[in-house]
């Protein structure tokens, strides 16, 4: 899958490259998914580095279900890929169709690194998703409790993005 990734970005750069459309679905993909959402779920920082150098746009795509590359990214072990994101400029608190932040998915996938680089990049978290949920409820759901630990303490600490907590 690795392997198929990085060809992926070597064929976005090149068409990017030669002028061609960069925002064609994958053969593969999800319904409604392009290439930077597979990668961004999947892939590396250098990965989703090339895929925006491609296509800048594409850090804002968002699937059939309303995920940015973001949401996808905050589920992927290589934090790496969220880094990259976030420092182009994707929004931490963006929503999907069911009002979930990229907190949200971090919470529920119990990824604690890719929590904390998102309360740390602005991510809010007490951001209530439609079912009434915040991320730290999604976190308990799955028993996360690192994550969930992480959130609550920056919220009992009243920490906020680009400052020491």
């Amino acid at each position: 899958m690795l392997t198929r990734l990085r060809g992926l970005s070597r064929l976005l750069a090149i068409t990017a490259a030669l002028g061609l459309p960069t925002l064609a679905p994958a053969a593969d993909a999800n319904p409604g998914e392009l290439p930077i959402h597979q990668i961004a779920r999947t892939g590396t920082g250098e990965e989703v580095i090339a895929a925006l150098k491609a296509n800048p746009k594409a850090r804002d795509a968002r699937t059939a279900r309303g995920s940015t590359p973001l949401h996808l990214a905050a589920m992927n072990s290589d934090l790496s890929a969220m880094k990259a994101l976030i420092a182009a400029g994707a929004d931490p608190n963006a929503r999907d169709e069911t009002g979930s932040t990229p907190l949200h998915m971090a919470a529920y996938a119990t990824r604690t690194d890719n929590a904390q680089l998102l309360l740390e990049a602005g991510a809010d978290p007490v951001a209530k998703n439609l079912a009434g949920r915040d991320p730290a409820a999604m976190g308990r759901k799955v028993k996360a409790d690192e994550t969930v630990g992480i959130i609550s303490l920056w919220i009992l600490k009243g920490c906020q993005a680009g400052k020491p907590c």
